[in-house]
């Protein structure tokens, strides 16, 4: 997610699971500026999940940057 241009910020609630939330690089952080966010029992989980939630958004708004292998 780095070379797609996204940092992650992956937080731990006690024993309720783990939430991982993806922002565009160079951002201030703000839950406004978050791009993805998923709440998963696993760090795993809830980091493929706000990934493809990250990701999905960029087909559906149009690229944010030039993806690798995309056409300008």
């Amino acid at each position: 997610m780095a070379r797609q241009g996204y940092d992650v910020q992956l937080t731990r609630y006690d024993e309720r699971g783990w939430r991982a939330t993806f922002y565009t690089s160079g951002i201030e952080r703000s839950i406004t500026s978050a791009t993805a966010s998923a709440w998963e029992p696993t760090p795993w989980r809830a980091t493929q999940r706000a990934a493809w939630e990250a990701l999905t958004k960029i087909e559906e708004d149009g690229p944010m940057i030039s993806l690798p292998g995309s056409n300008p």
